[in-house]
């Protein structure tokens, strides 16, 4: 506190934080935008400010094809994940210290585990000489192999897999904080298990909800390595198509266009996912 009683505001000590947020973020954030307004011809990139890229992107007729497509494909994962996360989140409230914690690092090990490896072990799995296609055929349930990869399944399965942690997380924090007393007094009001579920559970744990959707679908936006391995050249996302056009055709600003498209993308959900939340505390 100062003499006069304010308090003293130490917003100095932001200025790491700040700095590194700039030099991070902020500054390669600037230096895509003024690219993405750069002319690219014959190999040459000329600096000014045209819109080339952006009318590219949005009328060659590729572009955003494959934008569409991986907003739907992250909302499969998206959707499936919260259908798998939130009931793991309830059962995870539901045990014990030991047996929670057991839960958590089952849900977590894949993060300790190089995305490459995880790959080639769903590929031993989702194969067509893969362990589920052996097993049905040796079974006699199927007479040839089921299309288990090269499509969006195999990439929704692969995917799913790692990054129900980010879902289950904030689901069970968000179960975690409500009092337990609410939920025994709406039963002993006379509401029934599903009613007491959807009227006091459910809205309460809504933030939670809100914040694993959001995780989920902003890491879905940036899949490369799983559809490239697990996907072929079957299943394409905006990240592949920006990784093409830097790699293969060294057009910096077609690439930087596509990837303010990304950002602008994951930029709505982002606060779409904050709307909703603000909302659902309002309700």
């Amino acid at each position: 506190m100062a003499e006069d009683g304010r308090p003293i505001r130490n917003w100095w000590l932001l200025f790491p934080t700040g700095l590194l947020y700039a030099g991070t973020f902020m500054i390669p954030f600037g230096i895509l935008l003024v690219t993405s307004f750069f002319h690219f011809e014959g190999g040459v990139t000329t600096p000014g400010l045209y819109f080339d890229n952006y009318r590219k992107v949005f009328t060659d007729g590729v572009t955003m094809q494959v934008f569409r497509n991986s907003v739907i494909l992250s909302a499969w994962i998206t959707g499936i994940g919260l259908l798998i996360a939130y009931p793991t989140a309830i059962l995870m409230r539901s045990l014990g210290p030991k047996a929670r914690l057991v839960m958590i690092y089952v849900l977590v090990s894949p993060l300790l585990t190089s995305i490459i490896v995880r790959n080639l072990a769903w590929l031993l799995i989702l194969g067509r000489t893969g362990i589920i296609n052996a097993w049905l055929m040796d079974m006699g349930l199927i007479s040839r192999p089921l299309p288990l990869m090269y499509n969006d399944f195999g990439v929704i399965v692969a995917v799913v897999h790692v990054y129900l942690p980010f879902a289950v997380l904030p689901i069970y924090s968000a179960l975690s904080a409500i009092d337990r007393r609410v939920e025994a007094a709406a039963a002993s009001l006379g509401a029934g298990p599903v009613q007491v579920f959807l009227n006091v559970t459910l809205p309460l744990s809504m933030p939670g909800v809100a914040a694993g959707m959001t995780l989920l679908f902003i890491l879905s936006m940036g899949l490369y390595v799983t559809p490239v391995i697990i996907g072929g050249n079957f299943v394409v996302t905006l990240p592949m198509l920006i990784t093409s056009a830097v790699r293969d055709q060294y057009n910096w600003p077609w690439a930087s266009a596509m990837s303010i498209l990304l950002l602008l993308s994951i930029m709505a959900v982002v606060l779409l996912s904050t709307l909703l939340t603000r909302f659902s505390r309002k309700g």
